[in-house]
């Protein structure tokens, strides 16, 4: 339940009054950033947290503008000394919203926003260094004793933060708190930091009416409310060798997460801080890099408007379609910028917006420097580009700013996600997974075996099942920090899921977990590998109409009432953690398991590729000397097998790290990776010889040369084959020349090669759970015997 909190007796310590203000009783209001002139209806008063950068301990100055992280999640970075402030734009009077409380000096606030009647705020702070950030809540009118009446709705061990009003008096946030025995995930990129999901409470229960969501592998932030009643937010998306932030949205029961926008094109890496106008659909946001710009940018309007229907959003639209940048002068990467950066814009209701902005190059070496960048409050003038000042307090950061003023409150959605018993399946299908528009509307094709820039709606003709793949990081591998020569993270098979003649498939999955899809063909080898994870609450139905069908058209099942998929029923893919069929590559836990792929490699390829043979020639090598630009240290110089599959330790550089792995491994992938290291930054790359061809590529094992090399039959008809024999190979260099079916001449059965095209296609992992240092639970929820969340 909710808590108010005590005023101490003290009344001292306000903060400074703004050095200038700019911001007049005529601001007024009426719609979308637009320039148009006052309606009428001022706004009076503005919110907005200070928050402190420096510390001064005595002789010693520290400086924290980014938190240790550098990212673009603003998240955990406490300073004490903050506050929020409620300025008078008729008066230019300024109050402090913990004057008078025992916390006045010792908190931090990450985040706040006014409730739909104007009468109440909603924020999250941090009391001290000793506790955590939690969610509270304040009217926005002094009591009769003069003071704020602040209420602390969350408690305990976990940080929440980032929380917005939604309707019916409803609060979403993020939250790092742990869903399982195994722990909070961890980010799957950076690996030391658990990641934030999303929950929600109401303002009469609080923590007693707590909704953990499902989860993602990376950080979901900048939370906002749609006008249709849905929240919307940021989430880092890393799959592979995707990595930025796009804008998603969910029901207020964490159920339908889908995409908003960024999906097909975007100006920059990451778009952040969103909020809609009062134009539904139409968005203020930043555009930034992911890294090195204190979570600032570009200030950006995204027209996420469906043609023909304003009301729906249309996720696929393109960069140009979709994205203005307001502020063409600052960078929306990384570089040096000649203006300043924005944080938090909000259009106010008279079209103006209402941002933080501070000058200077505005990154990350601000920390080491000691010279912090002053964020301010302004008006972004769209007519000629300049900011207004509205409050600069010295040394200090001003954020999160908006009006006080009532807005419409969206229509309540119902909730029709009512227990979290993880027991409970979710269930995933498709009506025809044939109905796609990533062809037509985005040209995608396919190629690799008996695809040749086939169009992506004819390549889809010949799934024959979905493969269903669980990510997880090292909350399920601990102590691993890359799972191999890839960007892929950790991956298991929860199942394969049929697709019947009218395209439909459906499958029963644990929820809450985060899964990407493939559809696979008659040679198991995946058409293509979805790039954004996906998830289901307990009880939840995610049935789509097709692999990314239309969003503009009606999705009906092919000539009948239900789908063939529907009347036969769910495959049930509900099981536990330690069943889940992974790969890894060397070294499993279970001296038994029949999935490791050196052992097939041991059984069947070492006497043929190995460090002197390579099949029937001498073994070639190639040089890679990888080098620091920076310290000039030679980080490792090796010479690389072209085709060695023994299990002999290769020591390679890759993703700023130098380690051993197997032989086998580093002949597959390092080619592929190779090329993601010649443009790291920090790194200056020789290499010496002749490259082999992409033995593998992560997740794509249709044009993996090892395999096109080895070839596969049909699991539906032996006599066919993924590349038609007697035919040329892609690379000229492979021996031989033209293709065979080499897999039956080194005696590897169709299982063995299944093994390799998954392993390959699920991302080429060298670590799982079944070779590293993970403990199943005991109590695995989805078994049935551990706690029902």
């Amino acid at each position: 339940m909710a808590r108010k909190l005590s005023p101490s007796a003290s009344l001292s310590g306000a903060f400074v009054l703004p050095l200038l203000v700019a911001l007049g009783p005529t601001l007024g209001c009426s719609g979308e950033p637009s320039e148009e002139p006052d309606s009428g209806r001022s706004v009076e008063r503005l919110v907005y947290a200070v928050r402190q950068h420096t510390v001064v301990d005595g002789d010693r100055i520290s400086i924290d503008v980014a938190g240790g992280m550098g990212q673009v999640m603003d998240y955990n970075r406490f300073n004490p000394g903050g506050t929020i402030e409620i300025f008078d734009t008729r008066t230019g009077v300024t109050e402090n919203l913990f004057e008078g409380q025992s916390f006045q000096h010792t908190a931090d606030v990450s985040s706040l926003h006014v409730s739909y009647d104007a009468t109440k705020l909603v924020f999250t702070m941090k009391v001290n260094k000793d506790e955590h950030y939690h969610v509270y809540w304040s009217p926005l009118e002094r009591g009769s004793d003069g003071l704020f009446e602040i209420h602390q709705l969350t408690f305990g061990p976990n940080d929440d933060e980032h929380a917005i009003w939604l309707s019916g008096d409803r609060i979403a946030f993020i939250t790092n708190q742990g869903y399982t025995e195994m722990g909070t995930r961890a980010d799957e990129y950076n690996h030391s930091r658990v990641v934030t999901q999303m929950a929600t409470i109401t303002l009469g229960g609080g923590d007693s009416d707590r909704k953990l969501c499902s989860q993602n592998l990376s950080h979901t932030i900048n939370l906002f409310p749609l006008q249709d009643g849905r929240v919307g937010f940021s989430r880092w998306e890393h799959l592979e060798n995707v990595n930025d932030v796009k804008l998603f949205a969910m029901n207020p029961d964490c159920t339908q997460m889908v995409a908003l926008s960024g999906q097909h094109g975007k100006p920059g890496n990451s778009v952040v801080q969103v909020s809609e106008t009062n134009t539904q659909n139409v968005f203020l946001g930043i555009v930034t890099d992911r890294e090195n710009t204190i979570q600032a940018g570009a200030l950006v309007t995204i027209d996420a408007r469906m043609e023909g229907n304003a009301a729906r959003v249309d996720e696929e639209r393109s960069r140009d379609q979709a994205y203005t940048v307001l502020t063409p002068a600052v960078p929306t990467g990384s570089e040096p910028s000649p203006v300043g950066r924005y944080r938090t814009p909000r259009a106010l209701p008279n079209g103006k917006i209402l941002t933080s902005w501070a000058k200077g190059e505005v990154n990350d070496s601000n920390e080491f420097t000691l010279t912090p960048p002053d964020f301010g409050i302004y008006i972004y003038n769209m007519g000629t580009r300049e900011n207004e000042l509205v409050v600069n307090h010295e040394g200090t950061w001003e954020l999160y700013g908006q009006a006080i003023a009532a807005r419409t409150a969206p229509p309540i959605i119902g909730s029709i996600q009512d227990t979290a018993d993880a027991t409970v399946p979710a269930m995933f299908g498709s009506i025809d997974v044939r109905n796609t528009s990533l062809y037509s509307k985005h040209g995608n094709t396919v190629s690799g075996a008996q695809f040749d820039g086939t169009p992506l709606d004819d390549a889809l003709k010949q799934a024959v099942k979905v493969r269903i793949i669980e990510g997880f990081s090292s909350e399920g591998a601990p102590g691993t920090m890359m799972f191999g020569l890839t960007m892929a993270e950790g991956a298991a098979m929860l199942g394969e899921a049929q697709v019947y003649s009218d395209g439909s498939w459906l499958a029963h999955i644990p929820p809450y977990v985060p899964v990407h899809l493939q559809p696979v063909d008659e040679f198991d080898l995946a058409i293509r590998n979805q790039t954004t994870w996906i998830q289901g609450m307990p009880g939840e139905d995610r049935v789509c109409g097709g692999c990314h069908e239309s969003r503009t058209s009606p999705n009906l099942p092919g000539g009948q009432q239900i789908t063939v998929a529907t009347g036969r029923g769910p495959e049930n893919f509900m099981i536990p953690v330690a069943s889940r069929t992974e790969y890894p590559w060397y070294g499993a836990n279970d001296s038994g398991n029949v999935n490791e792929i050196q052992k097939i490699f041991d059984a069947k390829c070492v006497s043929c590729h190995n460090e002197t043979t390579n099949g029937g020639q001498a073994q070639t090598f190639y040089t890679v000397t990888v080098e620091s630009t920076t310290s000039g240290e030679v980080l490792s110089e090796t010479p690389i097998p072209r085709l060695d599959l023994t299990a002999r330790e290769i020591t390679v550089t890759y993703d700023n790290e130098t380690q051993p792995w197997p032989a086998s491994y580093v002949s597959l992938f390092y080619p592929a990776a190779l090329e993601m290291e010649m443009n790291r930054p920090g790194v200056e790359i020789t290499v010496e010889g002749q490259i082999p061809p992409h033995w593998a590529l992560p997740s794509d094992a249709r044009n993996s040369v090892v395999l096109e090399k080895l070839n596969i039959v049909s699991a539906l008809d032996q006599n066919k084959y993924a590349w038609t024999l007697g035919t040329a190979f892609s690379n000229a260099t492979v021996q031989g020349g033209t293709r065979t079916d080499h897999a039956k001449t080194v005696n590897l059965t169709r299982d063995e090669l299944l093994k390799l095209v998954r392993a390959i296609d699920m991302g080429g992992q060298y670590y799982a759970r079944q070779n590293s240092a993970f403990v199943p639970n005991s109590t695995d929820p989805v078994s049935g015997t551990g706690p029902k969340y």
